[in-house]
């Protein structure tokens, strides 16, 4: 892939620069003593007892249990655990995958789960249309399928844009899949954070038989460094094969981070509301910012809180945006153009705003700050 790793290589470069950070997507992280106070019984009687031995290259079997509650109709034995939800999906593709497929990509995506595709074989990029809310176009998912199609992957709620999918365009979607017997595979880790949770349509491998839902606590939770992802998927003979792709890069979780996540897991709705109280708070307060720079940004209510993605007016683009404002402020934001793929086009007038940290509204005011005291912000326009 051109660029390589294009975020991770950035963030190599400034994240030393960075007093401030507007970068991140997950949410607020907790703290190891604080996620232990809200365990159970059973919990804390594992913690205390536990052994770190090797586990169950599965999973844990409890935590693929609670992991099951939070899908219609499947049970533990319809789950893997991994390290963390790319490693499932680089398994999936993997396990699905030969040379000669072909897969259909709806861009922008992460780079590295592009690259789990097109290391294997060709691929199509169907971008998200960019008009006033950004809309999955499923006529031109139809058009990219060929006979060696194999699957469509996706990544709702979506990053870079924040864009989630409604309950009638996935339909359609799973009725495309099904009619050309497509896997459909959706990376959902963003999926907690959605606001309108109550609203968003079920994970896909809900809905659909060869439907493969992806997710972790790395994001919602607050918690990427337990390295605690999944893979769902009814077709226990394929998630066999994911095992196996899977034992070539690791062959179990951490024993401790199985409790830990267990206890998130049990502890979510508090977590989580948590998180999403910090998050709003966060994005009326980007708003309040943005609003005092209508020439700079332009930027509607997210509609998902893990992230914003307002639109730079500035003169220069968005990507020399970012580099000057770390470098003259030390505030750390992402351009769009850290998800550019040879697939299709990405717009590069965007930046990805993180809105969980708990350092946003000092990062926030910073930025704030910078551009009213910058000369004409000539500096940064």
């Amino acid at each position: 892939m051109r660029d390589g790793f294009a975020l991770a290589s950035f963030l190599a470069r400034w994240s030393s620069s960075a007093r401030h950070d507007l970068s991140a997507s997950e949410s607020a992280t907790l703290r190891l003593a604080d996620l232990l106070a809200m365990a159970e019984a059973d919990d804390q009687r594992r913690w205390e007892k536990l052994s770190l031995g090797y586990g169950d290259p599965n999973g844990a079997p409890w935590l693929r249990a609670e992991i099951a509650t939070r899908h219609h109709g499947l049970e533990a034995d319809d789950l893997l655990c991994c390290a963390g939800a790319h490693e499932g999906l680089t398994c999936v593709m993997r396990a699905l995958l030969a040379p000669g497929d072909h897969v259909v990509v709806v861009v922008p995506i992460y780079q590295p789960s592009e690259q789990a595709v097109t290391s294997i074989c060709a691929a199509t990029g169907v971008p998200l249309q960019d008009c006033g809310g950004w809309r999955l176009d499923i006529d031109r998912v139809a058009a990219a399928v060929r006979p060696q199609t194999r699957l469509v992957l996706m990544n709702f709620p979506n990053s870079p844009t924040g864009a989630p999918i409604d309950r009638t365009t996935l339909e359609s979607l799973v009725e495309l899949c099904r009619r050309h017997g497509l896997w459909r595979v959706n990376d959902e880790v963003y999926r907690t954070m959605a606001e309108d949770a109550p609203a968003s349509p079920p994970p896909v491998a809900d809905i659909y038989e060869r439907g493969i839902s992806i997710n972790a606590v790395s994001k919602g939770f607050g918690l990427p460094g337990l390295r605690v992802g999944w893979v769902v998927c009814r077709d226990r003979a394929v998630l066999a094969r994911v095992l196996r792709a899977k034992s070539g890069l690791s062959s179990c979780l951490g024993t401790p981070n199985e409790v830990l996540a267990h206890i998130a897991l049990r502890a979510e709705v508090g977590i989580v509301a948590r998180n999403k109280a910090i998050a709003r708070s966060n994005s009326k307060l980007m708003q309040s910012v943005f609003a005092r720079h209508p020439d700079l940004f332009a930027c509607d209510a997210p509609g998902n809180l893990a992230f914003a993605a307002p639109r730079y007016l500035g003169a220069r683009d968005a990507g020399a945006f970012a580099v000057s404002l770390v470098r003259a402020a030390g505030v750390l934001l992402l351009p769009f153009g850290l998800w550019r793929t040879m697939l299709a086009e990405v717009p590069a007038d965007r930046l990805r705003i993180g809105l969980g940290g708990s350092g946003v509204a000092r990062a926030l005011a910073t930025l704030d700050e910078h551009l009213v005291n910058a000369c004409g912000r000539a500096t940064v326009a």
